[in-house]
């Protein structure tokens, strides 16, 4: 098989588990044990959660988009894919705004910082942080030369916006772990058609 066939697959498997974990979150009557124990995060240091926050919406993501394309313009790297990256972003949230309002999960009842309208399966930072962030990591990573810092950095600030939505007490450990499903399913769904219409080459 394919590269693009093997991300594919890929893609299956992470929304379906991400529907799987959704139904089953949503129809449990209790917390599960990984959410009561991801409460105990709630309150951490919150002015450096809110940095990772802010940095997953929507004017922040602009800026980033903006920087990266200077840079692929700078380093005549393939502005397609750009668009396509910044493309799928948009779809993407537009998806899980209706996904949210098909589970209908109700948000902790402590919050930090802001009070996050809407409901909370899948976090829609969490899946950001996975298809945006990640998209640009991974061209980064296949594509960009010496880019070894750029990586590091990329998923410090993945991990760092999953993490913000829990100590900001925006989301319950399993909305993080069903956004970055989501945000994964995305990812490898953008990657395998870049592939396969050729805008990108693997190495």
């Amino acid at each position: 098989m394919t590269l693009d066939g093997w991300l594919l697959v890929a893609s299956a498997a992470c929304f379906a588990a991400f529907l799987g974990l959704g139904y089953a979150v949503t129809r449990s009557k209790s917390l599960w044990q990984i959410d009561v124990r991801a409460l105990a995060i709630t309150g951490q240091a919150t002015r450096l959660a809110a940095l990772f926050t802010l940095s997953g919406r929507a004017f922040a993501l602009a800026a980033v988009a903006i920087a990266a394309f200077v840079a692929i313009v700078a380093l005549h790297g393939s502005l397609p894919t750009a668009a396509a990256i910044c493309a799928a972003q948009v779809c993407s949230q537009g998806v899980c705004e209706f996904a949210k309002r098909r589970f209908a999960r109700a948000r902790p009842d402590d919050w930090i910082f802001h009070q996050e309208l809407g409901f909370s399966y899948p976090s829609g930072h969490a899946s950001t942080a996975a298809l945006f962030f990640g998209s640009w990591l991974v061209y980064a990573a296949a594509y960009v030369p010496a880019t070894a810092p750029i990586v590091v950095v990329l998923a410090a600030w993945i991990a760092g916006i999953d993490w913000s939505r829990m100590a900001l007490g925006a989301h319950y450990a399993t909305d993080v772990l069903g956004g970055t499903l989501f945000g994964c399913g995305w990812l490898t769904l953008l990657w395998a058609a870049l592939l396969h219409f050729r805008t990108v080459h693997p190495n």
